[in-house]
């Protein structure tokens, strides 16, 4: 169903961590402006750039979601044996098998009766883990479950899941950040509303060509080097976005599935304290509220400029750094609201009062095995199997 409707959820806890590694700022990409002060102020006053934190070579979802989530279960006073399920959601998984999920299961040292499940969702991820989660400790198939949701984009020197620094499509906007959640069973709590929905015909508008099933990286792969009509250089390897085309999907979609939402919910926009926006750029956001009517003090596009575009766990980033703060005060029913990938859309409107919350926390990795090393540790591995 596109409309779904929870009372037996809660959220009890938010651990939020970027990895400061690296940090860039708009500054450092001078040149995608030609050099011209006046050209980046315009950009910086239109579109929000700001700072970014690409993780480091050899930091993956997986490392993140590891440190949020045993932040996450230090603060909150639970057995840790008693979560009976764990959700990752994230485009950047360690393996193509096995599931994330499994290791993550491993290095926390989860129970062993524990379900896990790996989702693969991009800006619309965080969403899609609640509603997952949700279903399954409504029906009870769950208790308690620990989701977890980050996607990464490491530094920009790298290829592979990078751009690189010829490409402003990424370097100005994305960022790493992940996000441990617990969900809890709770009766007759207030209710969440869910509304989810799809435009698959869309889904080149963003993709990543190669490394799955239909192209399978191969030198030929890497060797492939483009240049679009703006100069950007990309490769199959790269994530490609049709600006334009998500930009007018986003328009068109958004503002329409928020007042769904809210109509569903039986609430206005008055009955709102906070619309947690898909940080997916300034321009966008301030669009996005301005179509649904949401006044300038109930949404931001700071965390954009602060962090930049995180994908999946982009919009609970805004909540928690615009926010986090009041989320046992002032602040009672918030809106969370995401698009992108897919092409896909998912909202949340609910209760988010009382829970422990991390804040944003930058987190430095001093511990990180180099590609060189991980590639040593799977040559020996092969090399002195022996089935016998």
């Amino acid at each position: 169903m596109a409309f779904n409707c929870y009372k037996n959820v809660k959220i009890s806890g938010l651990s939020f961590i970027i990895p400061d590694n690296i940090k860039y700022s708009v500054d450092d990409f001078a040149s995608f402006f030609d050099n011209n002060p006046k050209k980046m102020a315009r950009a910086k006053k239109i579109m929000g750039y700001g700072t970014t934190y690409p993780a480091p070579e050899g930091i993956t979802a997986v490392d993140m979601l590891e440190v949020a989530a045993n932040d996450l279960l230090a603060q909150i006073n639970i057995d840790k044996q008693t979560i009976d399920g764990l959700i990752f959601v994230s485009q950047s998984p360690d393996y193509i098998t096995p599931p994330s999920s499994n290791i993550l299961h491993g290095r926390l040292g989860l129970s062993e009766e524990c379900s896990l499940f790996d989702l693969k969702q991009g800006c619309t991820g965080f969403i899609y883990g609640l509603w997952t989660a949700s279903s399954l400790v409504e029906s009870k198939a769950c208790k308690r479950i620990l989701l977890l949701c980050s996607d990464f984009i490491t530094d920009f020197s790298n290829d592979g899941y990078s751009q690189g620094v010829d490409n402003k499509m990424s370097s100005l906007i994305f960022s790493s950040g992940a996000c441990a959640a617990l969900i809890e069973y709770a009766e007759n709590t207030t209710p969440m509303y869910f509304h989810i929905g799809s435009r698959g015909s869309g889904y080149e508008q963003i993709i990543l060509p190669a490394g799955g099933a239909r192209l399978l990286i191969d030198k030929d792969i890497l060797d492939t080097k483009i240049h679009d009509k703006d100069n950007n250089i990309w490769s199959l390897t790269s994530s490609f976005m049709d600006g334009l085309g998500v930009f007018n999907f986003t328009m068109e979609v958004v503002p329409p599935h928020i007042h769904k939402l809210m109509k569903y919910a039986k609430v206005t926009v008055d009955d709102i304290d906070f619309f947690a926006i898909h940080q997916a750029n300034k321009q966008i956001v301030k669009n996005v509220a301005e179509l649904s009517s949401i006044p300038e003090n109930k949404y931001s596009t700071e965390t954009f400029t602060k962090y930049g575009n995180m994908s999946g766990v982009s919009s609970i980033c805004n909540l928690i750094d615009s926010i986090g703060e009041q989320l046992n005060d002032s602040i009672n029913k918030v809106a969370i609201i995401s698009f992108g990938i897919g092409l896909s859309w998912a909202s949340v409107i609910l209760d988010i009062g009382n829970i422990y919350c991390s804040g944003i926390k930058l987190h430095t990795f001093k511990k990180i095995q180099t590609r060189k090393d991980t590639i040593k540790y799977w040559i020996d591995k092969f090399k002195n199997y022996s089935g016998s």
